[in-house]
Formats: structure tokens, C-alpha cells, sequence
């Protein structure tokens, strides 16, 4: 398991269709923000819907704990675990 930190945001994608909704970014402040300056958070509902653990920590600086899938064009985070840094 990998973990991460950052400040969590979210921007509205697929506006004007029935799959509308917020895709959660994290900008690291980790060796992660080395090479990447947003890293998508991928969320456990539907497209559509809010992730309630989430989206509680918009624009807080966060750790998560979970699975890094890095390609040479994009990172990816499914997530386990999330907390709150101070």
C-alpha cells in the first residue's frame, strides 16, 4: 500500500449529461509533486454522486493510503484509508 499527501480539490466533469459530477484531484506536497502536479483520486461511488469520505476534505491537506497506479502520462490513486494532516 502506498501513501500519498496532498491538498485534496474536485472539479465537475461530464457537465450537461446524467453522469455530471465531481473527479477529485490531489496536488502532492510529497515526492510525488517531483513529477506530477495532480494526481486523480478515484472515487468508490458512481460517477455522479459525491464521495462522502471524500468529499469532506476538499481543500485540506490530506494522507492517503492506498494503491498507485502510474502510467507515463497519468497517476492514479485508489484509495483505503483517509486522514486529515495538520
Amino acid at each position: 500500500m502506498d501513501e500519498i499527501s496532498g491538498i485534496l480539490s474536485a472539479e465537475t466533469v461530464a457537465k450537461g449529461t446524467k453522469s455530471e459530477g465531481p473527479e477529485y484531484y490531489l496536488q502532492p506536497v510529497d515526492d510525488y509533486a517531483n513529477r506530477w502536479s495532480k494526481i486523480i483520486v478515484r472515487k468508490q461511488v458512481m460517477l455522479w454522486q459525491n464521495d462522502p469520505v471524500l468529499h469532506k476534505f476538499i481543500g485540506k491537506k490530506i494522507l492517503i493510503l492506498g494503491e498507485v497506479i502510474e502510467t507515463k502520462s497519468t497517476i492514479t490513486v485508489d484509495y483505503e484509508f483517509v486522514e486529515e494532516l495538520e
